[in-house]
């Protein structure tokens, strides 16, 4: 549990309502601002910009550790790449930036260089021509980008489970297993 404090203009901000809503956050005491915020999950790794073919625009992750694994060279699957490009990281241990989490940035001397509850700043993202999902609105845009893109190790806490932590996903994955196994057998079986 965190407590944290925010002035009066800050609560009726649109987009720190919001975020403060993703937070589960509860009000301690309304005239000094006082909250105090419960997250279930905490994921450490690399704080990144992820972008794909057909997403309009850049997300910020944080790319849990447990989602890297070894890859494997592009022209045979059984030996491993050896280039620049040795981990694959999978998208199921990345904790898309929303807004409401908490973070922690280390910088490259591994000290905290930024820690708090993340509040979207929907100006600067508009500003932008929304090339970005989220920018923070405590963090210059400078320092953010620079974090992302030289992926700086970063603690989030959040209340939104990555996809590999995720019940419904799981269970999905499983039944497509068994419908896989299943539609195999029967065009064996003929």
């Amino acid at each position: 549990m965190i407590d944290w404090k925010l002035n009066p203009e800050e609560m009726k901000s649109m987009s720190m309502a919001r975020d403060l809503k993703a937070a589960n956050y509860k009000v301690v005491n309304k005239k000094t601002g006082e909250i105090s915020v419960e997250y279930k999950y905490t994921y450490s790794g690399t704080l990144e910009l992820y972008y794909e073919t057909g997403m309009e625009g850049q997300a910020s992750i944080v790319h849990d550790d447990r989602g890297c694994f070894e890859a494997p060279s592009w022209n045979n699957e059984t030996r491993k790449e050896d280039g620049p490009n040795q981990i694959y990281k999978s998208l199921e241990w990345g904790s898309f930036i929303r807004g409401g989490e908490y973070l922690k940035v280390f910088g490259e001397d591994k000290k905290v260089i930024w820690e708090g509850i993340l509040f979207r700043d929907t100006e600067a993202c508009a500003s932008r021509d929304y090339s970005y999902h989220f920018l923070p609105m405590m963090i210059p845009y400078e320092d953010w980008v620079k974090w992302c893109h030289k992926e700086y190790r970063a603690e989030i806490q959040t209340n939104e489970p990555v996809l590999a932590e995720d019940e419904r996903y799981i269970k999905g994955q499983e039944e497509r297993k068994k419908e896989k196994k299943n539609k195999y057998r029967i065009e064996g079986d003929k």
